[in-house]
């Protein structure tokens, strides 16, 4: 008897280089323009506090809007041979991106097979739900190669060990073959 498998897997995209001076950059504008909404009216004799205040705050709130919003969680819940896949921006919104099963998908593997290059050339999208946008080829690295209604798809996404055995139970043909690791045998069991 088949058991059922529920594998819940999240990632935080981390910043790189450029969305820390975009931030940097938005931060050093809200502070000249809260310094020109507020200096412009004193220099001219004028008592507006209230308004370039309520200006100000505005300003200041809709740069803390833009940061958070920059903040990517992924989530990727598998049950059985469904998956669904999710964004959540700014730590409260989540948007689902696609679902789709285990044996619709024409090839499972790492990022380091040879077929990531060519899959990747002939998608119409590649999605990255990883750490980094920008990720290094490595084998913590795993990529899904869809057709969903004509669209072809490649969804990187970081692999977890307890992946395998579903992605083999459901979709033998399309997984990449490898020799899994002997599972660690207690010292009770070395003295037998």
């Amino acid at each position: 008897m088949l058991q059922d498998s529920f594998i819940e897997t999240s990632v935080k995209r981390q910043n790189g280089l450029s969305e820390v001076f975009f931030n940097t950059f938005l931060v050093g504008i809200a502070i000249v323009l809260v310094f020109l909404i507020n200096f412009i009216p004193v220099t001219f004799g004028l008592n507006m506090f209230f308004i370039t205040g309520i200006i100000s705050f505005g300003v200041v709130a809709g740069v803390v809007v833009i940061i958070k919003r920059q903040r990517k969680e992924y989530e990727i819940e598998m049950s059985n041979d469904l998956v669904d896949c999710a964004v959540i921006h700014g730590d409260n919104k989540r948007d689902e991106l696609f679902d789709f099963s285990l044996k619709d998908c024409e090839y499972i593997g790492p990022v380091t097979s040879d077929r990531f290059e060519k899959d990747k050339e002939n998608a119409n999208y590649v999605i990255k739900m990883t750490d980094f946008k920008n990720f290094e080829i490595n084998d913590k690295y795993w990529y899904w190669y869809i057709t969903n209604e004509g669209i072809k798809l490649v969804i990187v996404f970081m692999y977890k060990e307890e992946m395998y055995p579903v992605f083999r139970r459901y979709n033998p043909r399309a997984t990449m073959p490898m020799a899994m690791p002997p599972k660690s045998r207690t010292k009770a069991e070395d003295d037998v």
